[in-house]
């Protein structure tokens, strides 16, 4: 037997096949920059500008997959959100400048190196807001755990008695691969279709500085000589979604 509808409390008549669990996912861009501004996830369409990003460039369907021009959920979608996860990627313009005078043991992109992914979850506030009425959610990045990717294994040449301790690889990551290691809300929020939603990473140091340091001012992120270098911080919805129907 398959349920076709399902009438709520409130009157209203849904068809649960309608609902998927796959996820709304926004993509925003770190730079080594001691005076970053917000960086607003969820705030553009493909096609729309990657705040943070170089140019800035264009979104494209890996960078969002969020219809219209952002900020706004589409009238024929509707989400109940149970938690947010975050990733984080290296993007470089050019590899030989990444590991020119940047730190020995930088892993190759999109591989985080684990200071600079430290230094992100240590600078970074997440904020979520569900029509602009206020702050649903302020917490540090580190509280959203990517809980996906894939495993480290590392063969013998990238061993630390092969490779030598300047030169093994550092890697950081926010969270590990394991779907349970995810965080859900204690309780889970909806944003209706037409609801203004957005996610925002914001930097209260005003950049991934050191904030206790006397006349620290540059950012601590190490791109090497690589000023276009960024980090990628993909964040996704966790819960289930009115999937578009028209």
């Amino acid at each position: 037997m398959q349920i076709i509808k399902v009438r709520l409390p409130d009157g209203r008549t849904v068809s649960p096949s309608d609902w998927t669990s796959s996820p709304l996912w926004s993509s925003v861009e770190i730079a080594a920059d001691a005076n970053l501004q917000p960086l607003p996830a969820f705030s553009y369409g493909p096609g729309g500008e990657v705040p943070g990003s170089v140019g800035p460039r264009q979104g494209n369907e890996i960078d969002t997959n969020m219809q219209g021009s952002g900020s706004i959920l589409a009238e024929n979608e509707e989400l109940m959100l149970f938690g947010l996860q975050i990733d984080l990627f290296q993007m470089f313009s050019d590899l030989d400048d990444f590991f020119t005078g940047g730190e020995a043991w930088a892993p190759s992109p999109p591989h985080v190196s684990a200071t600079n992914c430290q230094r992100v979850l240590r600078s970074t506030v997440v904020e979520m807001r569900i029509a602009t009425t206020k702050a649903y959610i302020q917490m540090g990045l580190g509280f959203f755990p990517a809980a996906q990717g894939v495993s480290m294994v590392l063969g013998a040449a990238l061993n630390i008695e092969a490779a030598g301790a300047d030169n093994a690889p550092f890697i950081g990551t926010n969270g590990n691969v394991s779907v349970g290691s995810g965080r859900e809300f204690g309780t889970p929020y909806s944003v209706n279709p037409g609801e203004q939603f957005s996610v925002t990473l914001k930097f209260p140091f005003g950049g991934v500085v050191e904030p206790l340091v006397a006349g620290s001012a540059g950012s601590l992120l190490d791109f090497g000589d690589d000023t276009d270098a960024r980090i990628l911080a993909r964040v996704y919805t966790i819960g289930p979604r009115r999937r578009p129907v028209a």
